[in-house]
This record gives structure tokens, C-alpha cells and sequence, in this order.
């Protein structure tokens, strides 16, 4: 990136919406620019009276409201202090979790909900790494997870153009029963490259067990920002 001249984009004594994410819930805080430094590409935001510090972390972008199409996308430089001071990476349009059509969470690690799934009469169990009304994600390592990797890297590489697997699943919900759906294999992120493979399925469930899933995601979600307010 060449230098920029952030001082002509941003103006120090104005506030700005600064936004990420945390265990895949938007988090927003209006937020007003102490200082500008164009050399170094760092923003200095007071963290005024927010409650919600602990979401601003090195762990996901941060980005930073210019208008509705234009995002500045930054990374943490420090979240100590009175201050949070980011540095600017890029600038992009609104980041996808702005406008999902459902709420996501992210499920407690102590209370992990288990997706089994089956196809062609094989049946594997999956901690989800996210769950909404409308898909879940998984998240998979290689060394736990190394059987169901291959055999969806097998189906995977079978697809034609145009095409996708369905499969009937069953996510185990803590407190919350059992839903079952029919899932679509939506997106594949690593397979074949990384330790971690991301796989995201778009889930259809029938009307009664929207229910159960709704009541998981907004009891979670509640837990999550409860959370954040007593993490200083």
C-alpha cells in the first residue's frame, strides 16, 4: 500500500462508527478521533464510556464507518489505556457481517453444539463454529477431523459445475433439544491447504424447528454481550 494521507480522510474531533465482530456478533461503537498519523497510518479513538472494549482485539479487523458503501478496514494497534489506536490497512465496502439476513453466534466451548451430519449412509459428528436460523459453520482440523476432510474433499472434487451436496443433519443444541434439517454444502475455505478447514452450510429447517434454533441464537447472544460487559 503507498502512503496515505489519512489526515485528508479522517478528521481528528469527529466521531466515527467503529465495528467488528465477536464470537460472530456485530459489535458498534461511536467512537471520537483524538489524532490522525499519516506516517505511521494509525488512527487514536477515546474509548469514552463504552462497555464493549474487549471485542476491539488484534483477532479481527476492525473497521471504520466512512459511508454507507465505504468502509476503512484497520487492524489493533493498542486497545490499552483511554484509548483504542488502529492501524489502517485498506479501504473496502461494508464487511458481510453488517448485513447478514440472520443473526450468527459463535457457541460456548463449554457447551459446544454437535452437528451430525450424513451422507451416503456415513455419519460423522462436528462441533459447529457457528450457528444461525438460516446455516451453520464448521471449523475443522486436520489432525481431529482428518476422515470427514477426505471424504467431503472426495465429494467436493465430484461436483459438476452448477451443483452441490445436500444431506439430511441433526444439531444438538444445548438446553434446546434437537433441530433437523436438510443442509447444502455452501463454501469450502482451506480444503486441501491449511490446518483449518471452514465449511459453511446454508440449512433448511422445517417451521417447528426454527423455533428451537431461534431460541439457542438469542439466548447466546445475550450471553456473549453479557459477557463483554464485565471483561474490562
Amino acid at each position: 500500500m503507498g502512503k496515505l494521507e489519512l489526515s485528508g480522510i479522517f478528521k481528528a474531533g469527529q466521531s466515527y462508527d467503529v465495528i467488528t465482530k465477536y464470537k460472530e456478533i456485530p459489535v458498534k461503537a461511536h467512537l471520537k478521533l483524538n489524532w490522525v498519523d499519516d506516517e505511521g497510518r494509525l488512527l487514536g479513538f477515546d474509548w469514552g464510556r463504552t462497555h464493549m472494549k474487549a471485542a476491539f482485539s488484534t483477532l479481527d479487523p476492525v473497521y471504520v464507518k466512512l459511508s454507507s458503501k465505504e468502509y476503512a478496514q484497520t487492524q489493533v494497534f493498542s486497545n490499552l489505556g483511554k484509548e483504542l489506536v488502529l492501524t489502517v490497512e485498506n479501504f473496502v465496502e461494508p464487511p458481510e457481517f453488517i448485513h447478514r439476513r440472520s443473526v450468527r453466534v459463535e457457541p460456548d466451548e463449554n457447551k459446544p453444539v454437535i452437528v451430525e451430519l450424513s451422507f451416503d449412509g456415513v455419519k460423522f459428528n462436528i462441533p459447529a463454529k457457528d450457528v444461525s436460523e438460516t446455516g451453520i459453520g464448521l471449523s475443522l482440523s486436520r489432525d481431529e477431523n482428518r476422515d470427514f476432510i477426505e471424504f467431503i474433499q472426495e465429494k467436493v472434487e465430484a461436483l459438476k459445475e452448477d451443483e452441490y451436496i445436500e444431506f439430511p443433519l441433526r444439531i444438538h443444541l444445548p438446553d434446546n433439544g434437537t433441530a433437523t434439517g436438510r443442509g447444502r454444502l455452501k463454501n469450502v475455505v482451506g480444503l486441501g491447504k491449511d490446518v483449518y478447514v471452514r465449511l459453511g452450510f446454508e440449512v433448511d429447517f422445517p417451521r417447528e424447528e426454527i423455533t428451537k434454533i431461534r431460541k439457542y441464537v438469542i439466548g447466546r447472544q445475550k450471553e456473549i454481550i453479557q459477557s463483554l460487559r464485565f471483561v474490562k
